[in-house]
């Protein structure tokens, strides 16, 4: 993708802060289309609550300026190693956290298969207390190292005994959906009496196939709901994927209160 002249003159006005770039105010209508495209494609996503396009991998601490400038010299996207992972864009984990039900102050709150540690990051300013789960050692490192979670495990999370402690548990579970019910599932079981689940899922995530499908369908019909997002619940329109697609997805709300099914069943 090469980008044009007004697309780099645009970059070359952009503000960054830490992971965040902001376009110039006064930024053309084609320049600004264009800065959308190749950030997107770069692997940023638009946030709303720090208005301007953030790359979750460098969330909270890393620098997005030395990006742009690559993606300005190179006159084209850059691809962006992940690892074999989806990152959490930030405008989702801030969609995930608006609609937590009840969320306090000083929640005990779970993120597992923690990624980047972007909803770690976001429950964290908003003053929650958020332990991580995360399988590679390189983004368990960053976490800890970025200090948004009091306490970041590197382990399989689907291996890990549960225990239900957690106020509540936010996830942005695999795309496909056999991973997904399992994780959503096996997180549940980390949920303390009166806690809730909330994950941003893929729509037909209620027809998943095999033992945890069914058991994410009784789970769902005695103890939860889905909500379909689209674009109205987004300013702007902005429901993106880490390399800018627009995305069709839904929130499921579990909770583990009396007369839910018991961990142990699960």
């Amino acid at each position: 993708m090469q980008i044009s002249k007004a697309t780099r003159t645009e970059l070359d006005r952009v503000v960054c802060e830490g992971p965040v770039v902001r376009l110039h105010e006064n930024a053309t209508e084609t320049g600004r289309e264009g800065a959308h495209r190749v950030l997107t494609r770069s692997g940023a996503t638009w946030s709303l609550r720090h208005q301007g396009y953030v790359f979750a991998d460098l969330f909270p601490f890393g620098q997005a300026a030395e990006l742009v400038r690559r993606i300005i010299d190179r006159r084209c996207a850059v691809n962006r190693p992940d690892r074999g992972m989806v990152s959490c864009p930030q405008s989702i984990a801030e969609t995930i956290w608006d609609n937590l039900p009840g969320v306090q102050k000083g929640w005990q709150v779970l993120e597992p298969s923690a990624g980047h540690g972007v909803l770690a990051a976001e429950g964290t300013s908003r003053g929650c207390v958020v332990e991580c789960y995360e399988i590679d050692d390189h983004r368990a490192a960053e976490i800890s190292r970025a200090g948004v979670a009091t306490n970041v495990t590197t382990s399989d999370f689907l291996t890990v005994i549960a225990q239900p402690t957690y106020n509540a548990v936010v996830m942005y579970p695999p795309h496909r959906r056999d991973l997904a019910v399992q994780h959503v599932v096996h997180a549940y079981r980390f949920l303390r009496p009166g806690g809730v689940l909330t994950a941003l899922v893929s729509p037909g995530l209620q027809n998943a196939a095999g033992k945890r499908g069914d058991q994410f369908r009784q789970l769902l019909s005695r103890a939860g709901y889905l909500r379909p997002l689209d674009e109205a619940d987004f300013v702007d329109g902005y429901l993106l994927s880490p390399t800018g697609l627009r995305l069709s997805a839904q929130l499921v709300h579990l909770y583990a209160d009396d007369g839910e099914m018991a961990p142990e069943q699960l």
